[in-house]
């Protein structure tokens, strides 16, 4: 079995996440991420700030030299794209290929966003979306981080729906 890394809190990291990303997480605009659910029961906002955090974490064990303030940026924004995707209809059906380019959008609209910002927030959906290829170190480990984060928040909504299911009421 592999020797796994358990991830802890570390005042660092969050440290790391305000120093660059406060304005974001502080926003009225942002704060909308809290009213609609990402993955089981795990709001929008709660994905971002995970995939912050993990990407953070990553970037700091990289042997590379990262742009924080941009894989911070990136990450809390990944998902901006302001919407309920659960809501039936015409433009939701394809969530999973379209929202990264309405979320760096909108991040350009409210933020004012750089390419590396935008590269990030456009290409994390690789490979679901093949034709956007992360090309900087920032945007792979971003877009790691979001699938190690989903993967997570899927696994313990299966673990769950499961043991629902067999409970009795």
């Amino acid at each position: 079995m592999p020797n796994l890394v358990k991830i802890g809190y570390d005042q660092k990291i969050v440290d790391i996440i305000y120093e660059h990303g406060k304005d974001i997480i502080e926003s009225e605009s942002f704060q909308i991420e809290k009213q609609h659910i990402q993955h089981g029961t795990t709001t929008t906002y709660a994905h971002s700030l995970c995939v912050t955090y993990m990407s953070v974490w990553m970037a700091l064990k990289s042997r590379k030299e990262v742009n924080m303030r941009s894989v911070v940026r990136g990450a809390l924004l990944h998902d901006y794209f302001l919407y309920d995707w659960h809501e039936k209809n015409e433009f939701h059906r394809a969530h999973g290929y379209t929202h990264a380019k309405r979320a760096m959008v909108n991040a350009h609209r409210d933020f004012g966003i750089t390419s590396k910002e935008a590269e990030i927030i456009y290409c994390h959906m690789f490979p679901l979306n093949l034709s956007r290829f992360p090309h900087s170190k920032e945007a792979r480990i971003v877009c790691i981080a979001d699938k190690l984060v989903a993967g997570s928040e899927t696994i313990m909504i299966m673990k769950y729906s499961r043991a629902m299911a067999g409970a009795t009421v």
